[in-house]
């Protein structure tokens, strides 16, 4: 239990990186299979996002109420359901329903999950567990969709798409058996006055149980009052503005690409590229972001992403080496920093009580902003072409200036539960 917990609730976040970044490369053969115009491009896209939303609220308050671990249970059966269902739709509206509740799945583990893992993580390792552990998964789902793309299309052609929605049942129905096995949160346990639960959970586990631990009376105002109320909007703005820029690199990439006129399979490798490079990103940063100040790690690292893509948008044209280039230091900036840190601010900003809402209030706002970039991206790159990156791009000033004016986000080696003490800017 003590070696696999953490990774079976990571691995969905495999799911969700297939599903959710699988649709950049199926819509490059569902465009020529329903004669999809750009605003119906738009929809498909965005339809998993829309629904991942939903998911998110709904089910972050109710893995609150009722436990994590439930919540684990339900949702991969209705994505498996789901996916099957998108491999077999016959119309674009079907389609968009499928994804629709493909989305709503993916919404129920990821608040519940990111809770959970930040929950057993030691405060020494927090960042990892809770942040880059996640991240590799969510990355190694996103190229396993890109290299079935590529190994299906000479067997398959325009009927791909269905193939690389089908498949996606088969982990989920794996990880639905395997997560039989999952014990509870330890700290939900403790917050709910379950003390002894949580005690024996812990040692399990093998993790010393924190320091200062006491039931928690649930209420909704625990989000705002106080200086909680800057907490949520901080984590959220942050998180929202910089997944907006940053899906150049995961989810629209393949549609912003295609606009040099490079063709599908070249736009396959950029994607690809794109994706790799963000797990070597996401890696290295993971030996880094328990040592370091993530607070002046994530401002850093944002203005260095606005500048890669000020690049991209002044060299991409000529799809040359400096596209390539530029593409790789966006890619690498955005998951070296930002796209992790996002993760690990997002809990540790709230109350066990509320973790799992908390999260979902962030992660439905993000996933509402990724639905606008990728609803927008195939109308704005038709007209405008690469040059859109550069405005996509200026999500991250935006996002480092958050990060600049919030010194609580110092919470390098901070124990869980005093995280909202944090204001200075020096790690304590």
């Amino acid at each position: 239990m003590r070696n696999w917990t953490g990774r079976l609730v990571a691995f969905g976040e495999f799911i969700d990186g297939y599903d959710l970044l699988v649709i950049g490369a199926a819509v490059l053969f569902l465009k020529p299979s329903f004669h999809l115009t750009a605003s119906q491009i738009g929809l498909v896209t965005a339809a998993a996002f829309v629904g991942t939303a939903l998911g998110l609220v709904v089910f972050g308050d109710l893995s609150d109420r009722f436990g994590r671990r439930v919540i684990f249970m339900i949702n991969l059966v209705v994505f498996v359901v789901a996916s099957l269902a998108a491999a077999f739709v016959q119309d674009v509206w079907q389609l968009v329903a499928a994804r629709f509740v493909l989305g709503v799945a993916v919404g129920m583990d990821i608040p519940t999950s990111h809770a959970f893992l930040t929950e057993i993580a030691p405060k020494t390792r927090r960042g990892r567990i809770a942040g880059s552990l996640p991240n590799m998964m969510w990355l190694s789902g996103a190229i396993t969709s890109v290299l079935l793309a590529l190994a299906l299309q000479p067997v398959f052609g325009n009927e791909t798409w269905r193939w690389l929605f089908g498949l996606a049942a088969l982990p989920a129905a794996a990880v639905l058996v395997a997560r039989q096995f999952l014990p509870e949160s330890p700290r939900w346990l403790s917050a709910r006055g379950r003390v002894e639960e949580a005690r024996r959970i812990y040692d399990a586990l093998g993790l010393d149980p924190p320091k200062r631990e006491v039931a928690e009376k649930r209420s909704y105002r625990m989000l705002v009052s106080g200086g909680a109320w800057r907490r949520l909007a901080t984590v959220t703005a942050f998180f929202a503005i910089q997944a907006f820029g940053g899906a150049v690199a995961t989810v629209a990439g393949p549609l912003i690409i295609s606009s040099t006129g490079i063709g599908v399979s070249n736009t396959l490798y950029f994607s690809l590229l794109g994706f790799v490079v963000g797990l070597i990103a996401v890696v290295a940063g993971a030996a880094v972001i328990d040592r370091i100040n993530r607070r002046w790690l994530g401002v850093w690292t944002c203005l260095g992403v606005f500048a890669a893509g000020l690049g991209i948008a002044f060299t991409g044209e000529r799809a040359g080496v400096g596209l390539v280039a530029f593409w790789v230091v966006y890619a690498m900036l955005t998951w070296f920093g930002p796209g992790v840190l996002s993760w690990v601010w997002s809990t540790e900003a709230f109350p066990t009580a509320l973790r799992g809402l908390g999260s979902g209030i962030a992660q439905c706002v993000t996933r509402l902003a990724i639905a606008l970039n990728v609803f927008l991206a195939p109308m704005l790159a038709q007209k405008h072409g690469i040059t859109v990156v550069a405005w996509y791009a200026g999500a991250f000033l935006v996002s480092a200036v958050i990060v600049l004016v919030s010194p609580w986000l110092a919470t390098t080696g901070v124990e869980l539960e005093e995280t909202n003490g944090v204001e200075s800017g020096k790690p304590v």
